[in-house]
């Protein structure tokens, strides 16, 4: 068979055959930017033949018209964004809304967090113990107070444990009746102690006195001597009892009524100046006022109103400094006085070793005479 000429495209144009035939090494660049030129004008002009159509819009069943993308072939085609389903904006604005939630949730607690390690900072490097101050103390040596307490400079102040330490204060000293440690900022705590007062004292079955407070609290046990310039209780014996403890004795009811006495004097304004208590009778309750004046109040009832006629005798010009004699508030709405005793006498009174009439209620005595 012949062999066929092999023909050649005449048509084809110049960089085609240049590519084919590896001619394009001699191209000039002026060729090339011209064939670069004509590939731009190509594709500039498909693109405005996309943009000048106009988009295709499409009916749904509900009437709604919605824009389609061009270029698309068939029924088919997906709706743009400004054409999206009332379902899908409000389900996409929820996606939008829970992650501005999530972020705003993230900030609080990174600040929370940030603001609690600040405040731990602060307190663990400014606020230290430079200076300890104790306020109220006249029983006990200092040194002996500030080394039970055990508080040292450079201490925190956020973080020593108040209450264990006057926990610890109030047992080791009876005589304490409250304690209270207060932060002074920046640097500075304050002891505050309020001292009891020793208001009477108890003989004990085995010898020895207790001294009590208002709340018939033993502060310490001593001999007649360290007793010697507290009052002294008659009707009253026990047979010890620890200190910072209640005193325990054979007659419980006295020492309830002694606390209730005590209790009330100190708040009309008159602890301490009670001497003597004589609760051998509970219903013919005597002690002895300022050294010079024996009181019977009768019982514990009423006794703010009894106290309160007491002090506007004495304090008035009823009585002279001089006067000493008895004071009678059995009734609880008026006194009757006897000023014609000595002081010897008045003594005598207070123990019971002078017989003294005893003035009943009137409402109390009726009952007894109806009784009989």
């Amino acid at each position: 068979m012949a062999r066929q000429p092999k023909q050649t495209n005449r048509g084809s144009s110049r960089p085609a055959r240049q590519v084919r035939t590896g001619m394009d090494r001699f191209a000039g660049s002026g060729a090339v930017a011209q064939t670069a030129d004509q590939n731009s004008r190509s594709t500039g002009t498909a693109r405005r033949t996309t943009e000048a159509r106009p988009p295709r819009r499409q009916t749904t069943a509900s009437g709604r018209t919605t824009k389609l993308t061009p270029g698309t072939k068939g029924g088919s085609r997906r709706p743009i964004a400004p054409g999206r389903t009332e379902r899908e904006r409000s389900l996409h604005l929820r996606k939008i809304i829970k992650r501005k939630e999530r972020r705003a949730r993230l900030f609080k607690l990174v600040a929370f967090l940030l603001s609690i390690l600040c405040g731990v900072l602060a307190v663990t490097t400014f606020f230290e113990v430079d200076q300890v101050e104790i306020q109220g103390l006249s029983r006990y040596p200092k040194e002996e107070v500030e080394a039970v307490l055990d508080i040292q400079k450079g201490d925190n102040l956020f973080f020593l444990d108040r209450k264990g330490r006057e926990k610890r204060l109030r047992a080791q000293y009876p005589f304490f009746e409250s304690v209270w440690i207060e932060r002074d900022m920046p640097n500075r705590m304050v002891l505050h102690i309020k001292e009891a007062l020793p208001i009477a004292a108890v003989n004990g079955i085995q010898g020895g006195w207790f001294v009590l407070d208002k709340n018939c609290r033993v502060l310490e046990q001593t001999d007649q001597y360290g007793a010697k310039d507290i009052a002294q209780v008659m009707g009253i014996r026990t047979s010890g009892a620890d200190a910072g403890k209640t005193l325990t004795a054979d007659n419980m009811q006295a020492v309830e009524d002694l606390k209730l006495l005590a209790n009330a004097l100190d708040n009309a304004g008159m602890a301490g100046k009670a001497t003597l208590y004589n609760l051998q009778d509970t219903e013919n309750i005597w002690f002895l006022y300022e050294e010079r004046f024996a009181v019977c109040v009768g019982d514990t009832s009423e006794l703010p109103r009894k106290l309160a006629i007491l002090d506007a005798l004495v304090r008035g010009d009823q009585f002279t400094p001089s006067d000493s004699g008895s004071i009678n508030l059995a009734l609880g709405d008026r006194a009757i006085t006897n000023m014609s005793l000595s002081e010897a006498d008045v003594l005598k009174t207070v123990r019971g070793q002078m017989e003294i009439q005893r003035i009943k209620n009137p409402s109390a005595q009726e009952e007894e005479e109806d009784e009989e």
